[in-house]
């Protein structure tokens, strides 16, 4: 979905919307801005995730970077938060002063996996003719970052590869995922993060890859490409816009298969669990509706029978014997609210609802750090005017919301920390280093890194 079918949704959605009566810490802020401003009084409710599971861009503005700024190499610059902080309470999160990686502005990403004991970084940087340029940064620790894929790793047989995600290949190596635009689905792998190799991934039409998880001796990249439509057990003549996943043992060369029942489907997250594989995707037909399809190795895949309806997934993750789709249901006094659907054997699935401070909070990700799952989410809200096309200021958003679960079922929200306090930037995300939580978002000119410790 590209900026312009994006604001076209939303629109739609709008004014299609109830418009519940915000929250009295909502008016506040919203008289506020309305003063500053002098427009008139309204809120509204947007929902990246029902809806808008494609990529994330950051705001318009942000991007743009020249060549020679791309090949410049160097460490991060280390940027401590000069913010005045309280201990964490026992089962919070203690966090650390932030790192920022300087000098460029990822338009996609920055997505994180951990491999052989350190964490990695890829994103992809908008250049000039509308193409894009890919980074892979690494740490040992997560304060101290090096760019590590060596220059034009990534464009050595294509021009413009951007990246959708990176995983572990099960066999402490890399992949990372993308599309050469929405024509090429595309997957390059690593031993070691530095040479990248770019694998055949067969494809033939167009497409995107997604998202990509990994378990020993199998790779799964989740995706979607126009393919004849399967009639009766028959390709026939008539294409359409379908699911698929791609498989391999080695993350060189890969399998692709077409997810059954998955015509109009917008492809969202794929993760590995006990189980074998999961992953989840949304109806593109604009009705707010999720679908789950399950493997026990990643090539023979089966439909979960019942559809979930008002609910719209961001991230998958695997905790113990559960494995869990994070994301946003409707509600119709806050808009949207963080929500959580999670299953022991993959085709019967428990809805869990967490709790917010905010209207139109939810789940952007999530990942296992020890036997704790980690989830951080924010507020979505966007003022009408804006993406009606009508000039307007934006309300200030607070701070990044965080929830731990031991069991995948109950969440709890722990207090809010200004540190995370992003402002209105949308790729954040979130991974785990041994045994930290590891927060990267994307901001105005760099990227914002934070460390967290669980507290016992």
């Amino acid at each position: 979905m590209n900026d312009t079918e994006m604001e076209k949704w939303l629109a739609e959605r709008f004014r299609a919307a109830p418009n519940p009566e915000p929250s009295e810490r909502l008016q506040q802020v919203v008289d506020a801005d309305r003063i500053r401003a002098g427009a008139p009084r309204r809120w509204t409710m947007p929902s990246r995730a029902l809806g808008l599971s494609g990529r994330r861009p950051v705001l318009a503005g942000l991007v743009g970077l020249a060549a020679t700024a791309i090949l410049a190499a160097g460490l991060l610059t280390v940027v401590a938060s000069r913010l005045t902080r309280t201990p964490a309470a026992p089962g919070g999160i203690e966090w650390q002063p932030s790192t920022q990686v300087s000098g460029f502005t990822f338009a996609l990403g920055p997505y994180m996996a951990s491999a052989g004991g350190r964490l990695y970084l890829v994103g992809s940087i908008a250049v000039m003719g509308g193409s894009y340029a890919t980074e892979v940064w690494s740490s040992a620790d997560g304060g101290t970052w090096q760019r590590v894929a060596e220059p034009l790793a990534f464009d050595k047989s294509r021009s413009g590869f951007a990246a959708a995600g990176i995983s572990d290949d099960g066999n402490g190596g890399l992949v990372v995922v993308g599309s050469i635009g929405s024509a090429a689905p595309m997957a390059w792998h690593s031993p070691d993060g530095r040479t990248w190799t770019a694998a055949d991934v067969g494809a033939v039409g167009s497409g995107e890859l997604r998202g990509v998880a990994a378990r020993p001796g199998a790779i799964v990249a989740f995706g979607d490409w126009t393919a004849p439509v399967n009639v009766g057990g028959t390709a026939g003549g008539q294409t359409a816009n379908q699911l698929g996943v791609w498989v391999s043992a080695n993350g060189n060369t890969w399998d692709q298969l077409i997810l059954p029942d998955s015509v109009g489907y917008t492809p969202t997250a794929v993760t590995a669990w006990k189980g074998g594989f999961a992953a989840v995707a949304q109806k593109s037909t604009g009705a707010s509706v999720s679908s789950l399809w399950i493997s026990t190795d990643g090539r023979v895949w089966e439909k979960v029978p019942a559809d979930i309806a008002g609910f719209g997934a961001t991230a998958m993750a695997a905790l113990g014997d559960r494995v869990v789709a994070v994301g946003a249901r409707l509600d119709s006094k806050l808009g949207m609210m963080p929500a959580s659907w999670s299953s022991t054997d993959g085709r019967t699935w428990t809805e869990s609802i967490a709790s917010t401070r905010d209207p139109a909070v939810m789940f952007d990700d999530v990942t296992v750090v020890g036997d704790t799952l980690v989830a951080i989410g924010s507020s979505h809200m966007i003022d009408e005017q804006r993406v009606l096309g009508v000039p307007e200021t934006t309300s200030p958003t607070p701070p990044e919301s965080v929830w731990t679960s031991n069991d995948g079922l109950t969440w709890r929200l722990l207090a809010e920390d200004s540190s995370l306090n992003f402002g209105f930037y949308l790729n954040t995300h979130v991974a785990s280093l041994g045994g930290r939580v590891v927060v990267a978002t994307q901001g105005a000119s760099a990227v914002k890194v934070l460390l967290g410790d669980l507290v016992p």
